[in-house]
């Protein structure tokens, strides 16, 4: 069945934990974005989700770190931080799909590791928290590796979402696919707090242009130089190879300097099912 509905954002923990930092014009955008998207996600009725996101060390740490991990749980427990004013929750896992992705990313080039145990972080309860606050929608979750390098390019991520693409359309359920992470910032660095807008409205703009070419060009080099935060973006590049580089809409873009981060949300335009 066709992907019926895709979209990425931004997962800053600030989001929940100091909501009420940012000041209210921003957070009133932030908080209306997230409210767009909820209403197409369920609109679009999804039975499963994909989440391309990240983690900051609540799984895997220098003594191992792979490029991918494709999760394979029967359910996922987060937020592991106690302070991000989030309940911490049971959020259902397939791993039928997930067994199904695995195989089929395996026989066209891409040896993801998996793991049948993970804990999500802000990166990912953050997002879901908006989207399916009642974690009624089964999903599974692929983790990259944006803490360590060397990470996986952006031409090999772009391309594992146009493998992963391939899979999904044979699934019997209506998926959705979300992308979290980025944007620009710098968290626990010496330049903590940066914001690049201007990197980050080319990136929006190049996502909803469809520009693969550009997207799967960028270099690790020229991520980083938008903060270290900013390579979780490797996620939404990898969503545009989901999404064969389709036009994207963007519903919200912030530069937030309370939550050290610029925040992005965009969709995909409703898909034919």
């Amino acid at each position: 069945m066709p992907i019926v509905y895709a979209c990425a954002v931004s997962h800053a923990p600030g989001i929940t934990a100091w909501r009420d930092a940012a000041p209210p014009a921003q957070l009133q955008s932030v908080t209306d974005g997230f409210a767009q998207l909820r209403a197409s996600f369920m609109a679009a009725k999804p039975e499963r989700m994909l989440v391309l996101t990240s983690e900051h060390w609540a799984n895997f740490f220098l003594d191992h770190v792979g490029a991918y991990c494709l999760g394979r749980a029967d359910a996922y427990e987060g937020p592991v931080e106690p302070w991000l004013k989030l309940a911490k929750s049971q959020v259902p896992g397939d791993p039928v799909l997930a067994t199904r992705l695995l195989e089929h990313a395996y026989a066209h080039g891409f040896e993801l590791n998996h793991a049948h145990e993970l804990r999500f972080d802000h990166g990912t309860m953050v997002p879901l928290n908006f989207l399916t606050p009642d974690f009624d929608v089964p999903l599974v979750p692929i983790i990259f590796n944006t803490l360590a390098p060397p990470r996986a390019s952006a031409k090999r991520c772009f391309e594992l979402g146009q493998v992963l693409r391939a899979s999904l359309e044979k699934s019997p359920q209506r998926i959705a696919v979300v992308a979290t992470g980025g944007m620009s910032h710098d968290p626990g660095e010496r330049n903590h707090g940066f914001i690049d807008e201007a990197f980050d409205h080319r990136f929006l703009a190049q996502m909803s242009a469809g520009d693969g070419a550009t997207l799967s060009a960028y270099s690790d080099q020229q991520l980083m130089a938008a903060g270290a935060g900013a390579t979780e973006l490797l996620s939404w590049i990898c969503l545009a190879g989901v999404m064969n580089a389709r036009p994207a809409t963007t519903i919200t873009y912030e530069p937030v300097t309370a939550w050290a981060t610029g925040i992005g949300l965009i969709e995909y335009p409703p898909l034919p099912v």
